[in-house]
């Protein structure tokens, strides 16, 4: 009975190991079946693109990519987004399947709508030997994405539904619409032209940018971080549509013409901006750097228009702040000295320390004029303050008077320098030192 158990025992082990191995090779043949590519897509030469109705090619330059959009006559060319493209190949190469049918070449064009497919790609390779591979994308009405390659013709699939949109992309998605090209860093030179407005032209020298254009301008000092900040605006602009269609040439002077110098460059990345007659929401740009016409709204363009006055140094002077050692103010009639110590600044005669005082010279070097000085003020303009700083020995470093002036902005006042030229500026200070010192007749003892 023992013996009969065990032989019993033995067959169910035996059967139990057979199902296993059975249900083991039964289910890795899907896994081998549904294998998308059994090769990489790194070294594509090209790849046509049809996709809801819109055909391109995006084609490899070098190590650059090109997009390709044929009109009626010929095809026009413009840069590609290498980061993207590369993107797009590597997607299409790991992509995994849900499910994989086999079904014969001519069924499985015909199922799921891959017949007309709402994405075909044809991608070329570097290497002559290896056929061209035909990729295709459709969509059933429940968003189910389905595909078929030519490496496995007998055979479809069905992937997750966002697959589809990854595929159908425009043209637009890999066009690079970046309108300059400069490294910022690199900058010597930077021209802003407009035939009905200011124009001029700053070189980087020793100390910093200077003016070459306008003549009354020459050789004064650029506003650093003016410049700066227009560089960066301009580095990332982008058009906000490039023109693939033929285009009429423009027709008069441009609007608005920028041209920036960088690095070894002989020539500059140049932009030119025209107006368009039908449409003043926009302007028709023309860029060095780009192969096509492009269009970028008018708020977009005028943002880029900058005066001289705009990007030249404004500020008033230039102080030592750690060399002032006195500071003698007339408010009225009434004077006050104020003295550096080693608790701090106090009045002379006074008990007690002046708080703020160092941050009151750290505006006098932020001085900046908000429009351009004049040589003579207006009978409006009334003297309030007058400032002077001395250094230990008592030599004047920077001598100052405010004025207030009711035809000027809100928030100024006129300010005249060492230069004797008088200079709108924020009225902030002032204030600052008519609550640290305020006017009214003079003391008696």
């Amino acid at each position: 009975m023992r013996r009969i158990l065990f032989l019993v025992l033995i067959v169910i082990a035996a059967g139990l190991a057979a199902s296993a191995y059975w249900y083991r090779t039964t289910m890795d043949e899907p896994v081998t079946a549904s294998r998308w590519l059994s090769y990489s897509l790194d070294k594509v030469k090209s790849v046509d693109v049809a996709a809801q109705g819109e055909a391109y090619t995006l084609v490899a330059a070098g190590n650059e990519w090109e997009t390709r959009v044929p009109d009626d006559s010929s095809s026009v060319s413009a840069g590609a987004l290498n980061g993207r493209v590369r993107d797009y190949l590597n997607r299409l190469s790991e992509l995994i399947p849900l499910l994989s049918f086999e079904e014969g070449d001519t069924v499985a064009l015909k199922r799921h709508g891959l017949g007309k497919p709402g994405v075909k790609l044809t991608v070329r390779f570097r290497d002559e030997n290896v056929p061209p591979l035909e990729i295709r994308f459709s969509r059933d009405e429940s968003g189910r994405t389905y595909g078929w390659n030519s490496e496995t013709p007998g055979r479809a699939y069905e992937f997750g539904a966002e697959v589809y949109g990854q595929f159908a992309q425009p043209a637009a998605h890999f066009l690079d619409t970046k309108v300059f090209h400069f490294e910022e860093e690199r900058v010597y030179q930077v021209q802003l032209v407009q035939p009905f407005g200011s124009s001029w032209l700053v070189k980087r020298g020793g100390n910093g940018f200077t003016f070459v254009l306008p003549g009354y301008l020459k050789d004064k000092t650029a506003s650093a971080s003016e410049l700066k900040l227009y560089l960066h605006a301009l580095a990332l602009l982008r058009a906000n549509r490039l023109v693939l269609e033929p285009a009429e040439p423009e027709r008069g002077m441009a609007a608005l013409t920028i041209k920036v110098w960088a690095g070894k460059a002989k020539e500059p990345s140049m932009v030119e901006f025209f107006t368009i007659e039908d449409d003043p929401k926009h302007y028709f740009g023309r860029s060095s750097g780009l192969t096509v016409p492009f269009l970028l709204d008018a708020e977009s363009v005028s943002q880029l228009v900058k005066s001289a006055f705009d990007v030249q140094g404004r500020n008033v002077f230039t102080l030592d702040i750690s060399q002032v050692a006195v500071i003698v103010i007339l408010n009225g009639d009434r004077r006050y000295v104020v003295r550096h110590e080693h608790s701090g600044w106090r009045v002379e005669g006074g008990e007690k320390n002046v708080p703020g005082i160092d941050m009151a010279l750290w505006r006098f070097t932020e001085l900046q004029f908000e429009a351009l000085p004049l040589n003579n003020l207006a009978a409006t303009a009334v003297k309030l303050m007058h400032c002077r700083l001395l250094d230990g020995d008592g030599d004047e470093l920077k001598a100052v008077t405010f004025y207030a002036d009711p035809q000027l902005p809100p928030g100024q006042c006129w300010m005249k320098n060492g230069d004797g030229m008088y200079y709108p500026v924020s009225s902030r200070l002032l204030k600052d030192l008519q609550g640290m010192f305020p006017g009214g007749p003079a003391k008696t003892e």
